[in-house]
């Protein structure tokens, strides 16, 4: 079957996080891989059983032992029966957030059924006992730390439980090697020991087991982070591309029109012609000329960081020029109210000025666009732990936990058609990422949005 293909503008890695990830539930055990263990178990049980019975001749007491195999066969045809049972389209059973608790559920029946077994076949001497440790292992490895430990606790209860009282296997001097303390009448050196190196040797177990698996977790948590982020510089160069291309292809019409405007004003400036009747048409000329340098100046700027490969050369600002450079081009600044610490104004920022400027200003223009005309938009910076953040926040109505969940991804917009390509965000988190930096999003609906952008500084 081939791989499904990427699209270099959509993100793919958002959705790649195991949706169990924060229950602390690592997915490793599929519940049909779990399931067939459990029918090993069951098969292992009762060839034990019937070996030690009838080719050993080790005298047991086999209708109990036999009973507590068939109620874990029936427990484990119930657990089959719900995953086969499992009808929703869209997760699979061994993915659904009702695992975890039917694993944990079913490893705390397989400690008690264990204990059982053990009950009628010897308790602490048998040697079987040491599968405790293996439920403990997968525990530890699969559930939330603290289940494996609660797992733990109910083990070390169960197996207090097997030296207080059992049924010794009748077999010479195995028989002798540690009598039940109901039996005995006392609780000896022999007692203390066996127990203590139980509970030792599990807490060890599912200690180790836990912190092993939190930290591989965690890496992988780190590696998803850090493939979000590769392919997120993927799609920006991808744009970059683009717009060079953009670029390219626009310079010569915009330099045709150029070049006719400068003819036009000639024209309009010789000697004899009505200034009464061209001073309209002198300031539209002059004003379409304006623009004109202007989108070839962005185009100019758009080339060469294309040429550069990379991000626009750093410089060191202090807040204060990056917030004015922030607003020099914002228009209806008198709408944005700025709360500016003195910190925040001093810190100094190692960034690509345009670039960075450009990124964040699209973000307050985001902000004006979503509040009302006559609310303000809170533009706030300050300095956190060696951090420059900026804040800003609007009067808008909000956006719902869906949207949310896409805010920035490329293309994405909630605006009108012709209003928004989508690319704000997703350009702002990119480029404050890329200098080490970190952007949140968050919104109440019916009461508006904040996003919060953080870099790096130096002071």
């Amino acid at each position: 079957m081939s791989s499904p293909s990427v699209d270099p503008l959509v993100d793919n890695t958002q959705h790649s996080k195991h949706p169990l990830a924060a229950l602390g539930f690592s997915g490793a055990i599929s519940i049909h891989w779990f399931i067939q263990l459990r029918w090993v178990a069951v098969l292992g049980q009762l060839f034990a059983v019937l070996i030690v019975q009838y080719v050993f001749e080790v005298p047991l007491q086999v209708v109990p032992l036999l009973i507590t195999i068939a109620v874990t066969t029936l427990s484990n045809l119930v657990l089959t029966m719900w995953y086969l049972g499992y009808r929703n389209p869209v997760i699979e059973p061994g993915h659904s957030r009702l695992w975890p608790s039917v694993l944990a559920a079913v490893m705390a029946i397989d400690l008690l059924f264990l204990t059982v077994l053990l009950y009628y076949s010897g308790g602490p001497s048998n040697p079987f006992w040491i599968f405790y440790f293996v439920n403990l292992c997968m525990a530890g490895i699969e559930l939330a730390a603290w289940i494996a430990w609660s797992l733990n606790f109910l083990a070390a209860f169960c197996f207090a439980f097997l030296v207080y009282d059992h049924h010794p296997l009748l077999l010479g001097s195995l028989q002798k090697f540690l009598p039940s303390i109901r039996e005995s009448g006392t609780v000896t050196l022999e007692h203390y020991g066996v127990y203590c190196a139980f509970v030792t040797s599990a807490s060890v177990i599912v200690f180790f087991s836990t912190l092993v698996t939190s930290k591989l977790r965690k890496r992988e948590e780190e590696i998803r982070d850090l493939e979000s982020k590769r392919v997120r510089g993927e799609k920006l160069e991808a744009l970059g591309t683009l717009a060079a291309g953009a670029a390219h292809e626009l310079a010569t019409p915009l330099g045709t029109i150029a070049i006719i405007v400068g003819e036009l004003q000639h024209e309009l400036a010789k000697p004899g012609q009505s200034t009464e009747s061209n001073s309209a048409f002198q300031e539209d000329v002059s004003l379409i000329r304006s623009e004109l340098d202007r989108c070839r100046a962005i185009l100019n700027h758009m080339s060469a960081q294309a040429g550069e490969g990379t991000i626009e050369k750093k410089e060191t600002l202090t807040g204060q020029e990056l917030l004015d450079m922030i607003l020099a081009q914002v228009k209806q600044t008198s709408r944005i109210k700025t709360v500016v610490s003195s910190e925040a104004a001093l810190c100094k920022v190692s960034v690509g000025p345009y670039v960075t400027a450009q990124a964040l200003r699209g973000t307050i223009k985001n902000a004006l666009e979503a509040s009302a005309e006559q609310s303000e938009v809170q533009v706030e910076i300050s300095y956190e732990q060696r951090m420059f953040v900026l804040t800003v926040t609007d009067q808008g109505e909000g956006i719902s936990e869906q949207i949310l969940s896409r805010i920035g991804e490329p293309f994405f917009t909630t605006k009108q058609a012709g209003k928004g390509m989508g690319l704000g965000v997703f350009l702002a988190r990119t480029v404050v990422e890329r200098l080490g930096g970190s952007m949140q999003v968050t919104s109440i609906k019916g009461q508006g949005s904040t996003v919060t952008c953080r870099i790096p500084s130096q002071m």
